[in-house]
């Protein structure tokens, strides 16, 4: 039974070290870049595993760990640390994103410990919670000084910007090598808290759980890790690599005995906090902003409260194994705010899911109001622009309308003179009156008012291409723009000719002055080029 009972603490604690701690630190690999080359991606699963199996088998590693603190053999032996530790996160997470766990885990056993009669002494206690205050700091100072170190070396430089980048890339997948091994092996000494101890049960425990969990917290764990890399990483690769060094030292540093010879105590970090306290070192030394600052007094109101709930929790629960009524009153009370924290935060979510609805609605409201003012405006123009084609249809009607009749009074007047001057007898006075029929013929076929009004169309109708001629070619005549024109629309020279009233000679002559204004050679097109303006 003691066994089931550390295999749901293992899951417990387990579970939330891999939704909430391991997305931070895969999140800061993604950043990096290094987490697309095959060699990191490769290796940081045997470097996961050797991470956790190392202080699980060595009776050695990771001893400082333990050192004062073990886990009490009462009633559900580990159950109310996972337990404790699982309550503790869940409500500290509901107002920050990195509940400290690693620090309620530790809390929780001194919890239960306590509970069950095990006296918890100062010098035990004092180490861990220096530490825990401490070791933020550290890391923040960590990661200013190698950032302001690699800032000033490479000011010194004149290497190019993409060889510097590659350089950072190759570190960045050294030290991400590194940071997985780190944080898998500063947190895996929380197995050897359970009452197996070391040896293969532990190993086997610590293994096989987040195993068996992760493809169920596989698909948040990875929302959760592009989120930070995405979102909350969006710096240069210099200030990424920075982070990942120093929290590298960090869990380094807390996984060794050196901190007990300064009045600490080695012991499991959270990731999330060393993130944000790297961040914020960072910040300071680049002189803007890299965390939001809401965002950072939450991380540090949750890595104070996580463990002092989690003490609370399972000590309460201790009690209620030891048949303590007023301790069972307080942890109902702490479920009970549990479940009210809970249902505020979800009744929250769902008035700022149907705020968002409404605003969708109005958005979209808003923007069929707009598409439907669009579509009228557009089918009062379609409108307007039928209309101008009617009357445009209309006046060319009449306009036809119009030349038929002139032309017919003008045939009938000219039948009429010419029955006049054949009734004449010959002589000088039928000569003149001969003469003025063949000018009035003759003034007739040159089509000056017809003419003119089909210039009038092209220009209307070419009115872009004459702005654009003019304001290219200035130096063009009157006639040179109309034979231009004439060219556009496709007329041959025999109808140019016809429409100009000159001869064919004469428009080849015309061409070849237009050409020379253009400015163009003997092998250029003069109609391609003039469709071309």
């Amino acid at each position: 039974m003691e066994i089931a009972y550390i295999i749901l603490s293992v899951l417990l604690a387990g579970s939330l070290l891999l939704l909430l701690d391991l997305p931070v630190v895969g999140g800061s690999i993604l950043a990096s870049g290094a987490g697309e080359r095959n060699g990191v991606a490769l290796f940081a699963p045997f470097l996961l595993l050797a991470g956790i199996l190392v202080p699980c088998l060595s009776p050695e590693t990771g001893e400082p760990l333990a050192a004062g603190l073990t886990m009490p053999q009462c009633g559900a032996g580990a159950l109310p640390v996972g337990i404790a530790t699982a309550v503790s996160a869940i409500i500290v997470g509901r107002f920050s994103r990195f509940p400290a766990v690693p620090y309620a885990f530790v809390a929780s056993i001194a919890g239960l410990s306590l509970a069950c009669g095990t006296p918890l002494s100062l010098p035990v206690a004092l180490p861990y919670i220096l530490s825990w205050v401490v070791a933020p700091v550290i890391c923040a100072l960590l990661a200013a000084g190698i950032y302001g170190l690699c800032s000033a070396f490479l000011r010194r430089g004149r290497t190019h910007m993409a060889i510097l980048e590659g350089k950072v890339l190759c570190a960045s997948s050294v030290v991400s090598l590194l940071l997985l091994f780190a944080v898998a092996f500063n947190n895996s000494v929380l197995f050897t808290f359970l009452p197996s101890g070391r040896g293969w049960l532990t190993a086997v425990l610590a293994a096989g759980c987040p195993l068996a969990i992760w493809p169920i917290l596989r698909s948040k764990a990875t929302v959760y890790k592009y989120s930070v890399a995405d979102n909350d990483l969006d710096i240069n690769s210099l200030s990424i690599l920075s982070l990942m060094l120093a929290m590298v030292l960090s869990f380094g540093l807390f996984s060794s005995g050196l901190p007990g010879k300064i009045g600490l105590a080695a012991t499991p970090l959270p990731a999330g906090t060393l993130y944000l306290a790297s961040l914020f070192g960072i910040s300071v030394v680049r002189e803007r902003a890299l965390a939001d600052g809401e965002e950072l007094l939450k991380g540090s109101i949750a890595a104070v409260v996580s463990p002092v709930l989690a003490f609370m929790v399972a000590y309460c629960l201790g009690r209620i194994l030891g048949g303590d009524i007023f301790s069972t009153l307080i942890v109902l009370g702490i479920v009970l705010l549990l479940g009210v924290i809970t249902y505020y935060r979800h009744w929250q979510d769902r008035l700022a899911m149907q705020r968002q609805a409404v605003l969708a609605r109005e958005q979209q409201v808003y923007s069929t109001q707009k598409s439907l003012s669009a579509l009228e405006v557009r089918a009062e123009m379609t409108e307007r622009d039928l209309r101008n084609k009617l009357d445009e249809k209309r006046k060319e009607l009449v306009d036809f309308a119009v030349g038929v009749s002139d032309q017919k009074e003008f045939m009938e007047k000219i039948y009429d003179d010419l029955s006049g001057v054949r009734a004449m007898e010959d002589g000088e006075g039928k000569d003149d009156a001969m003469d003025s029929l063949l000018g009035a013929l003759r003034e007739r076929m040159y089509f000056t008012r017809e003419m003119n009004d089909f210039y009038a169309r092209s220009e209307v109708l070419n009115e872009d291409f004459n702005m654009r001629l003019k304001s290219m070619f200035p130096n063009l005549t009157e006639g040179e723009r109309k034979l231009a024109n004439l060219l556009r629309q496709g007329f041959s020279s025999k109808y140019i000719a016809s429409l100009m009233n000159i001869t064919p000679k004469s428009v080849e002559i015309n061409r070849s002055r237009l050409r020379a204004k253009l400015g163009l050679q003997r092998s250029d097109n003069l109609i391609k080029f003039i469709k071309s303006i």
